[in-house]
């Protein structure tokens, strides 16, 4: 009798058969997946969390800008006394203490009123605490006319103009600037308030 043949060996797994197989294993494995996650997580949580703060301080300074500016020109409304370049840097002040902030700021203050003779506004007076932004001239204040409240013959308005830096603590795509504000005022108790360059 002849022997009974051999079998054949059993067939090798081709490198894909392997390679495939692997990536099952590995896909099947949960060992470390936590940290694995946290790895790819935690930089995009941590800059949407500095992303939605930087938004939230550069609106809530805006928001203390307006609010400051509007009382220090309320201030200067109800004024019967005439004013000065010593209670306009005093002013300043109170809008640096108003706004908390830590960054430069100026202030501009103008007496305006329309001169129907020309049909143009013009300045009673200006004063500035910044000489980087000079004191009004009739025409810088007819060039912010869009701006400007319809006066009558007579009536004037108090222009209070603040300009506060803004330097944002993280680079999250918002631009350092100036926050600036624009707001006339009509005088309540008078019909304009007066400027003594000596007070």
């Amino acid at each position: 009798m002849r022997p009974a043949p051999a079998p054949d060996p059993a067939p090798r797994p081709n490198l894909l058969h392997r390679l495939c197989r692997g990536l099952r294993g590995f896909a099947r494995d949960t060992r470390g997946s936590i940290t694995v996650e946290a790895a790819l997580v935690l930089p995009l949580w941590i800059w949407g969390y500095a992303m939605s703060y930087q938004f939230f301080d550069a609106f809530r300074e805006q928001s203390q800008n307006v609010r400051a500016a509007y009382t220090v020109s309320d201030m200067i409304s109800r004024e019967l006394n005439a004013i000065g370049p010593d209670y306009i840097d005093d002013l300043h002040d109170v809008f640096d203490y108003l706004t908390r902030s830590n960054h430069p700021t100026w202030m501009r203050v103008t007496s305006v009123y329309y001169d129907s003779a020309t049909r143009k506004y013009k300045r009673y007076w200006s004063y500035s605490t910044d000489s980087a932004y000079p004191a009004h001239t009739d025409a810088t204040i007819e060039n912010r006319k869009s701006s400007l409240p319809n006066l009558l013959a007579g009536e004037t308005v108090v222009v209070v103009e603040t300009g506060m830096q803004y330097e944002p603590i993280f680079n999250v795509g918002l631009d350092a600037g100036w926050y600036y504000n624009f707001i006339p005022t009509r005088p309540r108790f008078a019909s304009k308030v007066e400027y003594d360059s000596t007070h």
